[in-house]
């Protein structure tokens, strides 16, 4: 993805974010990177073996050759010039690693993602002046943070997400009869803002609709201000360095403070509850006992010490910090999703065939455990069941277990990032002189972008015809959509591989399934811009709208 994603509301550049916040929650692709950002000539490595790749007569850079066929350009670099190549792309020169190489960039902490796009933007001084510690400019914090307070409770987040996601879903579209929505992103974003702000901040936090609100739009206020950075990056580097700085010309300051709002009466009222649940229990009453919200926010607060915060505010600020990482991120490619389901509606009744056949299994196997539990006299009726893990009316829910068995649905997902993510992408600047292990150095300060057609248009790791999108490419191999490996990179690799791409890929398995379980049908409108929008970047606008037919339905034509 080419580094600026725009739609009505703004402009975002994509790397920035997951510069800033390498928690990728919102996924994938990480961009082609925000090139436009810069007209350095500086960034080749200085290593004279490395060849450069002429420019055709008349071109300044290979941005023209590039766009035209991006496959076919990179195939001609590396079977011309091989792993290891200099190139100019959109103003900036860069050299591409190829291949396994690749995983040599990742692996390695001298070659730094966040470094890079600091030298382009200064964004650091704007993400730091939103919280007020841990200025980490690794951002390794964030990743601790989510690996311990969301991957290992996303099982228990995973009913509440589904059920906001199909609250909304139905809400706003509901019952189709063909009806034409020209812009689904709106609609998987509201979706998408909804279940993250309940997740983040808690259920009685997002019933505030300035939550919900803050959650869609930040990402959004976030790119106001690096819109100007279409122009010579060291003066914009300079010049964010200078003014986002001071934390109240952060537009972000807006958004921290509707959080801290919304946040302060409902942390209040909890603690509350949990002091009069404890002078219960000391005055003798032995059940009496406080359960602790599941939510990020008390998560922080539970870890206040642990994590080093000053205040809420500051707690708020890491959290918007998440926020601008995953809400928009996700949205666009839910939404992408659903392209993807309209482009191949010979994949419609397989996913609905795999999903029945996985809901009527879970369903036989809490049906074993209830009658196991009655067998044992553990309970005297199912009535017993009504309100617990066991209740009949949850059989058939999409739980994380049964995400998990959909392997059909994770195929699907995991071949759309394999198809759709950016050729080029993911710059890198060296903080020190690498040698490659095929001899070939990196010198200190030069900027490495990673060929991903390389990897993800290889036949040798992906199979045949890399060209096509093959939706069960990965069904029956240990090949998950979440599985970051040399042969997959959306999320990264290594270390600094996003922990975020749990609850990232839960989300999109889950809007997927909702899809084909309510519509029959869904249409792109304008087929001939079906190929355009499926290979569309990050944040791209949609050339083109859907039209959904719910399942049962007759088909009559409608507009939103």
């Amino acid at each position: 993805m080419l580094g600026l994603v725009s739609n009505s509301s703004g402009t975002l550049p994509v790397d920035v974010l997951k510069a800033a916040l390498p928690i990728g929650l919102g996924l994938a692709s990480a961009a082609f990177l925000t090139l436009k950002l810069s007209h350095s000539s500086n960034g080749f490595s200085s290593d004279k073996s490395i060849p450069t790749v002429p420019l055709r007569p008349g071109d300044t850079t290979h941005d023209a050759e590039y766009r035209e066929g991006p496959d076919l350009f990179l195939s001609r670099c590396e079977q011309e010039f091989g792993p290891v190549f200099n190139c100019y792309i959109q103003g900036q020169s860069v050299t591409a690693v190829s291949g396994r190489l690749v995983r040599e960039v990742f692996l390695n902490d001298n070659f730094s993602f966040s470094d890079a796009i600091d030298d382009m933007t200064g964004i650091r001084a704007f993400t730091q002046s939103v919280v007020k510690s841990n200025g980490d400019p690794d951002n390794t914090l964030a990743h601790e943070m989510i690996r311990d307070n969301i991957s290992p409770n996303l099982p228990l987040f995973t009913p509440r997400i589904v059920d906001l996601l199909e609250s909304i879903l139905d809400n706003k579209l509901g019952y189709c009869e063909a009806k034409l929505v020209k812009n689904p992103l709106l609609i998987i974003q509201e979706m998408v803002a909804s279940a993250m702000a309940n997740v983040f901040m808690g259920p009685e936090v997002a019933k505030d609709p300035k939550v919900i609100e803050t959650f869609s739009q930040c990402t959004y206020d976030f790119a106001k201000i690096l819109e100007g950075t279409r122009t010579k990056a060291s003066w914009n580097a300079f010049f964010n360095r200078r003014k986002y700085g001071n934390k109240m010309l952060n537009p972000m300051h807006h958004h921290v403070q509707v959080l801290v709002t919304a946040a302060a009466p409902v942390i209040l009222e909890r603690r509350r509850q949990e002091a009069e649940a404890l002078a219960k229990h000391e005055a003798g009453d032995t059940m009496a006992h406080y359960e602790r919200p599941l939510d990020v926010l008390q998560k922080f607060l539970d870890n206040f010490d642990k994590y080093h915060f000053v205040d809420l505010e500051d707690v708020c600020g890491h959290i918007l910090m998440l926020v601008l990482a995953s809400v928009h991120t996700t949205s666009d490619t839910s939404t992408n999703l659903c392209y993807y389901l309209a482009a191949f509606p010979e994949c419609m009744e397989p996913l609905l065939e795999e999903q029945n056949e996985v809901l009527d299994q879970m369903t036989q196997e809490r049906e074993k455990l209830r009658q196991d539990q009655m067998d044992k006299d553990e309970v005297q009726s199912m009535d017993d069941f009504k309100g617990t893990d066991l209740d009949p009316a949850k059989d058939r829910e999409f739980s994380a277990q049964a995400l998990k068995k959909m392997v059909k649905m994770d195929s699907f997902v995991r071949e759309i990032f394999r198809y759709r993510t950016e050729r080029l992408s993911l710059v890198h600047t060296a903080r020190k002189r690498v040698m490659l292990s095929n001899g070939m150095y990196i010198s200190e300060g030069a900027k490495v972008i990673i060929n991903n057609h390389s990897v993800h248009q290889n036949m040798e790791m992906q199979g045949e015809d890399v060209s096509d999108f093959r939706p069960w490419r990965f069904v029956g191999k240990t090949k998950n959509a979440t599985k970051a490996a040399t042969d997959y990179l959306p999320f990264g690799m290594g270390k600094h591989a996003c922990p975020g791409r749990f609850l990232a890929i839960q989300q999109l398995k889950t809007v997927g399934s909702l899809m084909i379980s309510k519509y029959s049908k869904i249409d792109v409108q304008d087929k001939s811009k079906a190929k355009a929008v499926l290979l569309s970047r990050l944040g791209d606008p949609l050339a083109t709208g859907l039209i959904f037919t719910s399942r049962g339905s007759n088909a009559k034509t409608s507009k939103e």
